[in-house]
């Protein structure tokens, strides 16, 4: 069986001591070119190959983020992660995704584990608002890196990435209004969300502020899922005063809408407009394309994450809160009511 090489052979052949191999291949404090060129000749030459874990315990650092977010299926967080993973790979980071499905428990496990392989820090996207796992760690490890990305946690203070949904959701109920419907819809993910709130609350002030009604058996709250949008379309869609319009609280919820439309018998746009959130691919597929709130997800995945690396390398010390301004972006799913009826 060979060898394996170790760091003591790579200074005997470099005729260095242990630590300075160390710091050449940890890039790490003071070493001049020609000791350098002599260290990582001998790491040539005897093919060394080093050792991630010793590495770690030497600088107390893995280099690995932990990400956890609720539904990898879901394209918004897919488009997310891949974001994400890509700017962790340029600052020598690696990622370990794990996937909640929006259960406590699985989320606590999760954690538990990542604690014990010594990650560096923790992206946690779209938790909920009283979320108790994120309280606990906070205890036990207020010195671990930790950055919420698309969401609030109440009674925590963390560096948080958001996009500003009130502002979001208000500007879809707006366009709606402005093409002349009245009655409008709302069709929402989990009630104990950050974004449902808040989108919720842009959408009653939208309504309010332009005189209109808010009739509450129009409001669901269910999932950020598709089936979401098709049951609860479907029940709104029942009713013999439904409404003209449908603000979704996320594209796959529109998707859901959109099929729940088609079996009632409702064209969209000519009889049922329909906006969604997030300008996930999902809007750019269906047709017609879906008319939604763009959330800048490429953007505040690498905000995110250069964030996490300079609390990191930088010890960075003070909490800050990111928030990104949504956009309207138009395309079909939305037509005036004056032209339709």
């Amino acid at each position: 069986m060979e060898k394996t090489v170790t760091i003591k052979d790579v200074a005997r052949k470099a005729n260095v001591s242990i630590s300075t191999v160390s710091r050449v291949l940890n890039n790490s404090g003071y070493t001049s070119a020609s000791v350098k060129e002599k260290v990582n000749k001998a790491v040539d030459e005897l093919k060394f190959q080093k050792n991630m874990v010793a590495t770690a315990m030497i600088k107390k650092q893995t280099s690995t983020f932990g990400l956890i977010i609720p539904d990898i299926k879901n394209i918004f967080y897919g488009e997310l992660t891949r974001a994400i993973e890509d700017k962790a790979h340029q600052h020598g980071f690696n990622v370990i995704l794990c996937n909640t499905d929006n259960n406590l428990e699985k989320e606590k496990e999760y954690l538990n584990f990542l604690l014990r392989k010594g990650i560096d820090g923790i992206i946690f996207s779209t938790p909920e608002i009283n979320d108790r796992n994120i309280r606990e760690v906070m205890k036990s490890r207020p010195d671990l890196p930790m950055v919420i990305l698309g969401s609030k946690v109440q009674n925590v203070r963390l560096d948080e990435v958001l996009v500003d949904n009130f502002d979001g959701g208000y500007t879809a109920t707006e366009h709606l209004i402005d093409l002349g419907h009245e009655r409008i819809g709302y069709i929402g993910g989990q009630q104990d969300s950050y974004a449902t709130l808040e989108r919720l609350k842009g959408f009653k002030a939208a309504l309010e502020e332009r005189g209109l009604p808010l009739d509450k058996k129009h409001i669901k709250l269910d999932e950020f899922k598709i089936h979401s949008g098709y049951e609860k379309g479907k029940e709104i869609l029942a009713k013999k005063d439904r409404p003209t319009a449908i603000f979704a609280g996320n594209d796959a919820i529109a998707v859901g809408v959109y099929k729940a439309a088609r079996e009632v018998g409702l064209k969209i746009p000519e009889d049922l407009s329909v906006i969604g959130f997030d300008d996930s691919q999902f809007a750019e597929i269906v047709d017609p394309g879906l008319t939604t709130i763009r959330t800048p997800i490429a953007e505040m995945g690498e905000k995110t994450v250069e964030l996490a690396v300079q609390i990191i390398k930088e010890n960075k010390n003070f909490k800050e809160s990111i928030m990104f301004p949504p956009t309207l972006v138009e395309r079909a799913s939305t037509a005036s009511i004056k032209k339709v009826h």
